[in-house]
């Protein structure tokens, strides 16, 4: 890892709010208010005019935006606040949820509750309540008449809401900078933009108008008052909205002159007392809302919980046969999960009516990032350099034109495209995947080519009206292996989505001429989640995938070609499940080419998965189980690996499993083996390859998980971060096996099994390779979480000395607060060849993740959950980059002006009062 290149704060996937609770020995003085306010003579209001803003530059490119409303929320929204919690409706209101408290999400009990991976996925959704942000009539309160609105300043990242009926499915909804109300008063617009990454709003007084006649309502708060600073301050059940004192300016000659005034309260109601200023120029009032947003996040719990790097393409493609000919672009998919608030619409009468509680849906969120490719320089991108390689991609159209013309290959600091997914219950994202070898292209406009394929992303859901189906696949039916909720608390699902992330896209002009899409349940009468998913990696069948996870039972099993590996669940708390589907087929018993069982008498779960394609296709799976041998799982004729860490029978109270299945039906294993020490181990990432050596097959397995085992480790140093010892509490693992088929090639061997940690406890969460043929095997990347004080703060391994900015590896800032108590990690280990005469296996490079300064009393929580590899050959200086994401609620991760070649999307949180986590997308530079 030559030096991290650029960490991108996704920050949070919907909702930003979180404004901190006031404690009551600290509640301001309730501020009288003036009712007899002298009037002031009026002149004659100059008609308003359209307003060219003049908000600094940095806040034209601010992350805050205003997506438009289609029909994706209710009647009375205009806009909403894109990341955030804010909706504007038509009369220029301004709904502003406030966070009244938590409703748990399901959860299972039992050992299943036990699995790491539940670790990816919120715990509890907020209930809000409704502050209204109204302009009434000074005189008589009433709301003013709806008001015309335009949003100015467009992004060039596309938005698609595909929730519920597909006839509530919204394409193409626009995103602007600005929004504007004009003539809310006579002479007088209403300006909401962002200002510091926070919602500000300015009152804009043309000539001659009458600011006097400004008046807000704030219908949902317990109290109004100022504090001694002028701020307003709102309560709101337990939460205190602070809104910043006004600036109130005309601009003279180029210059801003500040013209006094203040809020004044009366009641429920807020005015604005304006000194004196030149009634013949603009005036502007100014106040801030301390409400925040991003692109992808809220105040919630937010993860990145896959990362998947597609194949490398010419975004300026104008042929078929060029789409992936000198390829400049790297696609970068992410998905996690969002909570998405719904518009509060008033109900019934009564003080409450016009604010009832709401809570938010909880749906998965994908998003696509488009990165410079390395390699040699595009005679198009004349300032690309080395240092300026892997740079996201920053322009509106047509890569390289910076005037605004919208585009489908527009993108901002790398943000092309996002969509929200889901039903009317809980829809959690557990993981995604990509087909990097996808030959599929699509036409667009007619002008230029681009991918047509995008990624597998799985979960589960708790909605009985999850938009399932397919488009553009086989024969072009809807047809989908499972279209209704099985049952039970919840059920797994399965989607594939196109390249463009919009199944409702109308401008791609070849054939088929719509996004290929597909979403199923897969789902009994039990319990079902999704823990992990492949895509096939080959040009052809590009829309097979193979998904596992765990069942309680009545799943829908089968195989298209019989026989089925196992039909009979096993009993426990659940069985773990693997299927491999193809979208194109036809009928939805064929696109299930295989759904099995695979698990014992007790819990089991898979929760990684590896295919590949050798001789057909192949698949490895590992996770965790509780489950004693038996035939359909592990046992003396499973063809196990033994060791002291492995073999057929289990050696603690819960091991690893390792398992490789062959074909596209059944499937056929080729073998299964428990996998730890005398403890609890925890199987989660794996990658597998096959090799055939002198006609017979060969398997090299890499396995990545946690453990509270001290069985004594092979094949790594006795000391160090990677080692043959449990350095206490849980450590991470890291495993290589080799495994031949024979019968005459029979060596089945753990080449090594290294704890990787520190005195905490340290879990590998991910974890991906080089994938380097022949027999010198592959680097093995690990991503992961290690909590702990700072004595067990990892020591770093293999930094490049004088890394620009960064004292401790990735943790930023060097003078911060200290050692957070939970960090991420990434590590790289060597290659250990076939035969394992370069052993012992040894540490490339440990890297802690993170920032180092949190809000007071805040619990750091930070950890990378997935990583995906970006890699150039032939192998040179710019070797690739591995990108990985995870979940950070650090104040920041990177300084405020990195100086190249860093690239930011956004070098820190948007709301900084908030302990909440962001989720975010990094990457770092990898040499050979």
């Amino acid at each position: 890892m030559k030096r991290f290149l650029h960490q991108y704060r996704l920050r949070r996937w919907i909702a930003l709010l979180a404004v901190p609770p006031v404690a009551l020995a600290f509640a301001p003085f309730i501020a009288q208010a003036d009712r007899h306010l002298p009037k002031p003579t009026r002149p004659t209001p100059q008609p308003a005019v359209r307003h060219v803003l003049s908000t600094p530059a940095e806040n034209q490119s601010s992350r805050l935006l205003f997506e438009e409303n289609r029909g994706q929320h209710a009647g009375p929204v205009r806009y909403k606040m894109f990341g955030g919690s804010v909706f504007l409706t038509d009369r220029a209101e301004a709904c502003m949820l406030v966070e009244a408290g938590r409703e748990p999400l399901w959860r299972p009990t039992g050992k299943a509750a036990q699995n790491p991976l539940w670790r990816k996925v919120p715990t509890s959704r907020p209930v809000y309540r409704a502050l209204r942000m109204q302009p009434v009539e000074r005189e008589t309160g009433q709301p003013i008449p709806p008001a015309a609105s335009e949003g100015l300043a467009r992004s060039p990242i596309k938005l698609a809401y595909c929730k519920g009926e597909r006839t509530q499915w919204r394409s193409h909804v626009p995103l602007y900078r600005q929004v504007v109300y004009h003539n809310v008063y006579a002479g007088i617009d209403l300006v909401y933009y962002p200002k510091d990454e926070r919602l500000t709003y300015d009152f804009r007084v043309s000539p001659g108008a009458d600011p006097n006649a400004i008046c807000l309502s704030f219908d949902g708060a317990d109290r109004l008052a100022l504090d001694r600073e002028g701020n307003l301050q709102c309560l709101v059940g337990q939460q205190t909205v602070v809104m910043q004192k006004p600036t109130l300016y005309q601009e003279v000659a180029g210059e801003r002159r500040i013209v006094s005034g203040r809020f004044v309260v009366d009641g429920n109601r807020v005015a604005f007392e304006v000194g004196a200023y030149d009634r013949n120029l603009a005036l502007v009032i100014d106040p801030v809302l301390p409400f925040y947003s991003t692109f992808l996040g809220g105040d919630q719990d937010d993860e990145a919980v896959g990362v998947a790097v597609g194949r490398i393409f010419n975004r300026g493609a104008t042929t078929s046969g060029t789409v992936f000919s000198s390829p400049n672009t790297i696609p970068v998919f992410v998905a996690g999960t969002t909570f998405s608030p719904s518009f509060p619409v008033p109900v019934g009468s009564g003080p409450n009516a016009n604010n009832p509680l709401s809570t938010s849906d909880v749906d998965i969120v994908v998003a696509r990032f488009e990165f410079r490719a390395d390699g040699s320089v595009p005679t198009n991108l004349p300032d690309l350099g080395p240092a300026r390689r892997f740079a996201p991609w920053n322009n509106f159209a047509n890569g390289s034109n910076s005037s605004f013309t919208y585009d489908d290959r527009g993108a901002e600091n790398g943000l092309a495209a996002v969509i929200i997914y889901g039903g009317s219950g809980d829809d959690v994202c557990t993981g995604a995947s990509v087909n990097a070898l996808s030959s599929g292209v699509e036409q667009v406009d007619g002008s230029y080519f681009r991918p047509q394929i995008g990624p597998v992303v799985v979960g589960y859901t708790t909605s009985s009206n999850f938009p399932t189906g397919r488009q553009a696949l086989g024969s072009g039916t809807p047809t989908t292996f499972q279209a209704a909720f099985g049952g039970g608390n919840a059920d797994a699902f399965a989607m594939v989505f196109p390249f463009c992330l919009d199944p409702l896209a109308d401008n791609i002009t070849s054939s088929p001429s719509s996004p290929v899409a597909y979403a199923t349940y897969i789902g009994g009468s039990g319990d079902d989640v999704a823990w992990a998913c492949a895509a096939e990696q080959r040009g052809t069948d590009d829309f097979q995938f193979v998904v596992g996870g765990d069942t309680t039972g009545n799943l829908p099993v089968g195989s298209a070609s019989p026989p089925l590996f196992d039909g009979t669940y096993g009993g426990g708390d659940a069985d773990g499940f693997l299927g491999r589907f193809n979208p194109e087929i036809n009928t939805s018993s064929g696109q299930r080419r295989y759904l099995t069982y695979f698990g014992g008498n007790d819990y089991d779960t898979v929760s990684g998965i590896s295919v590949f394609i050798s001789s057909g296709p192949r698949v490895g799976v590992t996770g965790l189980t509780f489950s004693d041998p038996e035939t359909d799982f592990i046992n003396g004729s499973s063809n196990a690996v033994s060791s002291s860490l492995s073999g057929a029978t289990r050696n603690g109270t819960s091991d690893a499993f390792v398992a490789v299945f062959r074909e596209t039906t059944g499937p056929m294993r080729d073998f299964s083996t428990y996998l730890g020490g005398a403890a609890d181990d925890w199987g989660t990432g794996i990658q597998v390859r096959r090799r055939v050596v002198d006609m017979e097959t060969r398997y090299v397995v890499h396995v990545a998980g946690l453990t509270t085992s001290t069985t004594t480790g092979v094949g790594v140093a006795g000391t160090g971060a990677l080692s043959t010892s449990n350095k206490g509490g849980r450590d991470a693992f890291v495993a290589q096996i080799r495994w031949d088929g024979g019968p005459v090639l029979t060596t089945r061997t753990l080449q090594y099994f290294g704890y990787l940690g520190d005195a905490g406890d340290d879990d590998a969460l991910t974890l991906a390779t080089s994938n380097t043929a022949g027999p010198a095997n592959s680097i093995v990347y690990v991503g992961g979480i290690s909590e702990g004080p700072s004595l067990t703060l990892f020591a770093p391994v293999g930094v490049i000395p004088g890394l620009p900015n960064f004292a401790d590896d990735l943790l930023y800032p060097a003078g911060g607060m200290g050692v957070p108590t939970s960090r991420g990690f990434l590590a790289r280990i060597s290659s250990v060849n076939e035969g394992g005469t370069n052993l012992p296996a040894t540490l490339h490079n440990l890297v802690n993740v993170g920032g180092r300064d949190f809000i007071t009393g805040g619990q750091p929580i930070q950890v990378v959950y997935s990583i995906a590899p970006y890699l150039v050959a032939p192998v040179s200086e710019n070797g690739g980059v591995l990108f990985f994401a995870g979940a950070s609620n650090a104040t920041n991760v990177l300084p405020s002006s990195p100086p190249a070649p860093y690239d930011v999307f956004q070098p820190a949180r948007a709301n900084n009062t908030s302990d909440r986590k962001d989720a975010y997308l990094g990457s770092v530079r990898l040499t050979p």
